[in-house]
């Protein structure tokens, strides 16, 4: 059963203003959205039922692995800057750089890396943010050799919403064995649309998601599939989806059938994988990344003391 985060509110707000990247798309395939009213800018598939209420405050694990943070279609510093400040408030992490990536593979940063021991945190920005999973997969090798020649960085975390998170998994399935990089430890896919934005899936359980994989694939979910031996067994993966709970079986944006797919390939191939859902009118696509619900996932994820 899928876990599910029950927002209860005394009052309904009214004209929610988005805040983060907006409507992300591929480059190609994506059409705005019309339901969406955003500014642009274990090894299971099992989830286990819970209360919002859960607060638990997280005892983190303080570590010198940083976590890279990738935002989607259209992203840009605000993207993640709200969750990358409350982890800072938090104490579970420390804002180290933000690196920004132009459409050739040229990088330059701002902030400063001193090797420290408190969950450094990495904003990558794309100059070009409108571009392609291929070419953006492209752009986190680039950050990542970056990160190896520049400051001898051999372990990483990776963070991405939405396209961010397509893109980060295109990279691992690229390039994850590529031994002159860094090591990707972990890996956290917010809201992101796996199986693209096909229809023909609507009426299949996600029972059934789980253990036969969608009724109808995209090409990307197709190449994914012909990738995925290439992705890193040591990796874990947290995979994080929105259900508005509007009819849509959707995050406003990204179907959960969408996002969901990706457990049918990483389950038959062995490999570390948990997802968890969101539930209620925060569950919306450009609202997971204020999410303190989802701020809680991500840290006990990362960083969270066994």
């Amino acid at each position: 059963m899928r876990k599910k985060f029950l927002f209860s509110f005394v009052v309904i707000l009214l004209g929610l203003i988005s805040v983060g990247c907006g409507n992300e798309k591929t480059a190609e395939t994506v059409k705005e959205n019309p339901t969406t009213s955003e500014s642009k800018e274990k090894n299971t598939n099992e989830s286990v039922s819970s209360s919002s209420e859960s607060t638990d405050p997280l005892t983190a694990n303080q570590t010198a692995v940083p976590t890279l943070f990738i935002h989607g279609y259209e992203g840009t510093e605000g993207s993640f800057s709200g969750m990358l400040s409350r982890f800072e408030t938090s104490g579970w992490g420390k804002k180290a750089l933000t690196i920004t990536v132009q459409p050739d593979g040229s990088i330059s940063e701002t902030g400063t890396w001193q090797n420290q021991s408190d969950n450094p945190l990495i904003q990558v920005l794309f100059a070009d943010n409108k571009n392609n999973e291929w070419n953006q997969a492209d752009w986190v090798k680039a950050v990542l050799s970056y990160l190896k020649n520049t400051y001898q960085i051999d372990e990483v975390n990776l963070v991405g919403h939405s396209m961010g998170g397509v893109s980060s998994f295109r990279y691992l399935v690229t390039y994850g064995e590529d031994e002159s990089l860094p090591t990707v430890n972990k890996f956290v896919a917010i809201g992101a649309p796996f199986n693209d934005f096909v229809t023909g899936n609507e009426a299949q359980s996600l029972d059934e998601l789980n253990q036969n994989g969608p009724l109808v694939i995209s090409e990307r979910y197709s190449d994914f599939a012909a990738g995925i031996q290439q992705y890193p067994k040591t990796i874990k993966m947290l995979n994080i989806v929105g259900d508005v709970q509007n009819g849509s079986d959707s995050d406003g944006t990204v179907p959960v059938r969408s996002g969901l797919a990706i457990g049918y390939l990483m389950q038959t191939n062995g490999l570390d994988y948990h997802e968890e859902e969101i539930v209620g009118s925060q569950a919306h696509h450009s609202q997971l990344h204020e999410n303190t619900q989802v701020d809680k996932l991500v840290g006990d994820f990362l960083w969270g003391t066994p």
